[in-house]
This record gives structure tokens, C-alpha cells and sequence, in this order.
């Protein structure tokens, strides 16, 4: 790449920040397409968001990714905000056109098309989610959209699900499940909490649930999705395994919604098989 005074800056955002792959899939594909636009990572504290914002307008800054805990604050400094980002109340991607500020949310179809990639169908599934925090919503939302028998959502705070299921019925009038006993048995599994991730490698999303004592609910007809993708094998992935589930870690969605962000920045297509260009050359290893 050739860094000189044309080239247009991107980035991310977030609190913590340095796990992230995201400057090494954005770099290669600018890379990969001839485009001039390097990419970056920022650790931003909470305090200091109103402060980043605003120099992301004053330094032209073209493009950000917003990651945790960033994603619903960030909507109050932004100029537009698209419908489906409303609708799902959260913005993971910010767009400078011109000096006014575009917030969207590719989270959701990056979770979804990640997920199809893999053969993972929600259609008429039995799904449970572990975790409540700010990724879930979107994501439920989408899996929703995909006409699911029964979702199920567990988190250590129960008064995060009871709001969550409060305002899923509000918005999508589907009623989620918040007892994990209704079912014996779950198709799919998901974790979206950040339990497996540095510092807590050697922890599980059911620590702290009351209800689930084990991982025997999950067996060789569950596929167990976990959205941490940083390490590659979280312990949780490792235990469904033995228990021979289907297992997907959260590369194929970060590369997904990447893509989707890309475009956004730059107003470019991607070839269509960009994806597994970036699994292959990038991350596969």
C-alpha cells in the first residue's frame, strides 16, 4: 500500500479496542482493489466518544467501525441515521459524506450471511441465545426475520432479557422465551457474550446462569455459534465439540459485516467471492 496526501483514512472505534482483526481485513481489501484508504484501530474511552466524533469531522475522516460499548451512544453525535440502524438501535458503521455524518448497522446481515455461508439455516429451529447486551438485539432481530420455531435468551442480569423481550414484542410482535427449561433440545446455540475472550479465557457464557448447571444441552444436532472470533477456539467451542456440535466461531461474521462496511465506505462493489478470498488469504491458518 502507498500512504501519501490523497489517501483517505477509516477505522475503528471502541473500548477495548486492540483484539481486533479488523484493520488487517480492511487493509488487505483495500489492497486487493487498488483503493487508496488505510485503516486504523482507536481506543476510545466512553468519556472521550462526543470528542472522537467530532474529530472524525474535523480530520475528514472517512469512514469508522463502532464496536462495544460505543454502538448505541454514538447515534446522538451522528447527522442520519438509516432506518434499519433505528430499527435495531445501534450503528456499528459511520459514513462522512461531505462533513454530515451517516450511522448504519451491518452487524445483522454480516451475522446472517456468516451463517448461511456455513449452512446454518434459523428456519423453523429451536435457537438459544446466551447474553443480552448490545449485539443481541440486532441479531435476534434478523433471525426473527428468518421465521424461527422458538428463540430462547438467558443472561446473567435477567432484567436485560425482560427488556429485551419487551421490546422485541413492542417492535416485532414475536414473543421470546426467557426459561431455558421450555425445551430439551436446541438447534442452534449461540454465544454472544464475551466469556472465551481476553481476559476470560478460561470462562464459559453459562458461568453465572442460574439455570444451566452444564453444557448438556448441547449434542451432535446443535450447532453452537460463538461470536467471538479472537481466540479462534474459545473454551466454550472446545466443549461443544466433544460433545460433536457443529461449531462456528465469529470470523465468518466479522469478515460479512466487513464487507458490507466496506462498500459503505467507499461506494465500491466487491466481487462476490471477496469473502472467501479474505478467509483464505487473510485468516486461514
Amino acid at each position: 500500500m502507498k500512504i501519501d496526501g490523497h489517501t483517505k483514512q477509516l477505522g475503528i472505534i471502541g473500548c477495548p479496542v486492540e483484539h481486533t482483526f479488523s484493520p488487517k481485513l480492511q487493509n488487505f481489501i483495500s489492497e486487493r482493489m487498488e483503493e487508496n484508504y488505510v485503516y486504523s484501530a482507536w481506543h476510545v474511552e466512553p468519556e472521550k466518544l462526543e470528542d472522537a466524533i467530532a474529530g472524525m469531522k474535523a480530520l475528514n475522516i472517512r469512514g469508522l467501525n463502532v464496536t462495544a460499548p460505543h454502538k448505541k451512544a454514538v447515534m446522538q453525535y451522528l447527522d442520519v441515521i438509516s432506518e434499519q440502524a433505528q430499527l435495531l438501535g445501534s450503528v456499528n458503521t459511520v459514513v462522512n459524506k461531505n462533513g454530515r455524518l451517516y450511522g448504519y448497522n451491518t452487524d445483522a446481515e454480516g451475522f446472517y450471511a456468516a451463517l448461511y455461508n456455513e449452512g446454518i439455516f434459523m428456519e423453523r429451529k429451536n435457537i438459544l441465545i446466551i447474553g443480552a447486551g448490545g449485539v443481541v438485539k440486532p441479531t435476534l432481530m434478523r433471525i426473527i426475520q428468518e421465521n424461527p420455531l422458538s428463540v430462547t435468551v438467558v443472561n446473567r442480569t435477567k432484567s436485560k432479557v425482560i427488556a429485551l423481550k419487551n421490546a422485541i414484542k413492542e417492535q416485532m410482535d414475536f414473543e421470546i422465551n426467557t426459561d431455558f427449561k421450555v425445551f430439551e433440545h436446541y438447534d442452534i446455540v449461540i454465544n454472544a457474550t464475551s466469556a472465551g475472550m481476553e481476559p476470560q479465557l478460561n470462562a464459559l457464557p453459562i458461568d453465572g446462569i442460574d439455570e444451566i448447571d452444564s453444557m448438556d444441552f448441547i449434542d451432535k444436532d446443535t450447532a453452537v455459534v460463538d461470536m467471538i472470533y479472537n481466540p479462534k477456539h474459545t473454551l466454550f467451542l472446545k466443549e461443544a465439540r466433544k460433545r460433536g456440535a457443529k461449531t462456528m466461531n465469529g470470523l465468518g461474521m466479522l469478515i460479512h459485516q466487513g464487507l458490507i462496511a466496506h462498500e459503505l465506505f467507499t461506494g465500491n462493489k466487491l466481487p462476490k467471492d471477496m469473502a472467501d478470498i479474505v478467509m483464505i488469504e487473510v485468516f486461514r491458518s
